[in-house]
């Protein structure tokens, strides 16, 4: 896919970047893959490390032919004292700060003002988590002066996930705003976001969802014909995120005979980093550990219910959700009643959305699921995905982007 005569060209930094893999590497790569059909040729300085626990070689193929991509050194010895110092205690997270990415900073900034010296462009993109990636953003738009997007697929300061002394965080929401003020425009992946002590109310600001591509969930595949009602659960489980309301309903419904737990199993895909899960009782849990992005989206396709969870404590949207809706399967959504996730299932009619925090209306719905799948009623819905892809396919979303380019860049 390749820019149109007359293009414009924009400088991405991005950390996370094929052969990595993860839910962090989707958006920027989305990003890439789409941006040159609305006239925007990218080239992409990302970490040359492969430390990361997450890997995905495939994801390449969405690389658009001859897209540069510079890959910045990340020294080792020092990744491995940032990485240690960020996850200890009181001062010791000064040095890490800002994250376990720091070591990339200068390997980036380097590699990027070299590229700008060699070559035109009209504009620079930053995307994080890691945080790691606005501040070597922050010191190229320094020296290059280009039109600089910031882009926050997660919070930064009020990150409600972050755990910092108070000197990390005074820090942290100084360099936010530094961000924030240099920026010639903030892109968002959720409206409740506030960054740099701005909310949706910042004239800078643009929302910008995650979204699916339906160049990876092609078809629609009719319901499966499992033999176990199969419950599928994608992405990586941590600290709060623990899928607690889901397996404790499981027991709790197995234990009281209102499911047979024979006939129930529960799929994980994706990497658990939490110490002890809590427990389903009866109900079979199946770890398939981490795999690549095509055999989620199998695991998705081949559920008889997907399942989403984030803490009551955040409101994001777990990116896979629009991947959910997508292969218009039904999805139990346990996520904050203010999110977007929680909006959409129930406003598409896509499953059951439900607060994390009722244990009791948790229980309803997987109830309810299993009932309908015993009568054979839990069929895939075509106009879910249609509705999804409309307004979050990842190529709408790169247009959207684009377009926030242009104004950034001028004329």
């Amino acid at each position: 896919m390749s820019a149109a005569p007359g293009g414009r060209r924009v400088l991405v930094l991005s950390y996370f970047f094929p052969p990595l893999g993860g839910a962090g590497v989707q958006r920027t790569l989305k990003h890439v893959k789409y941006l040159p059909a609305a006239g925007w040729a990218p080239t992409v300085v990302t970490t040359r490390s492969d430390w990361y626990p997450a890997r995905d070689p495939s994801l390449a193929r969405d690389v658009p032919p001859g897209t540069p991509v510079l890959r910045a050194a990340d020294p080792g010895a020092l990744r491995l004292a940032t990485m240690a110092a960020s996850r200890a205690g009181a001062l010791a997270q000064l040095t890490g700060w800002p994250d376990e990415a720091a070591a990339w900073i200068p390997g980036a900034v380097r590699a990027a003002v070299r590229a700008a010296r060699r070559e035109r462009f009209d504009a620079l993109y930053s995307s994080s988590a890691p945080l790691s990636s606005h501040l070597a953003a922050l010191a190229v738009q320094r020296r290059t002066g280009l039109p600089w997007v910031a882009d926050f697929r997660d919070e930064w300061a009020e990150n409600p996930y972050a755990h910092r002394i108070a000197p990390v965080a005074a820090l942290t929401r100084r360099a936010e705003r530094a961000v924030r003020d240099r920026a010639a425009a903030v892109v968002v992946a959720a409206e409740h976001y506030v960054i740099g002590g701005h909310g949706p109310d910042d004239p800078k600001r643009v929302t910008i969802t995650n979204g699916a591509d339906p160049d990876d969930v092609p078809d629609l595949a009719p319901a499966p014909r499992n033999e176990r009602m199969r419950l599928v659960f994608t992405g990586t489980l941590y600290g709060d995120i623990d899928l607690a309301p889901v397996l404790e309903a499981l027991a709790r419904l197995a234990a009281g005979g209102r499911i047979d737990p024979a006939r129930i199993e529960l799929r994980l895909a994706g990497n658990v980093w939490v110490p002890a899960l809590p427990s389903a009782g009866a109900v079979e849990v199946v770890r398939l550990g981490y795999v690549d992005h095509a055999r989620a989206v199998q695991e998705m396709a081949n559920a008889d219910v997907l399942v989403a969870h984030v803490d009551p404590s955040s409101r994001n949207t777990p990116a896979k959700v629009f991947e959910y809706l997508a292969t218009g399967r039904p999805i139990l959504c346990a996520t904050h009643p203010e999110s977007l996730s929680h909006r959409l299932v129930a406003e598409l009619g896509a499953g059951w959305a439900v607060d994390p925090r009722d244990g009791a209306a948790v229980e309803r719905a997987i109830e309810d699921a299993y009932r309908r799948w015993t009568a054979g009623d839990l069929p895939t819905r075509p106009e879910v995905r249609e509705q999804a892809l409309r307004r979050h396919g990842r190529d709408v979303l790169a247009r959207e982007l684009a377009a926030v380019l242009q104004r950034a860049a001028g004329p």
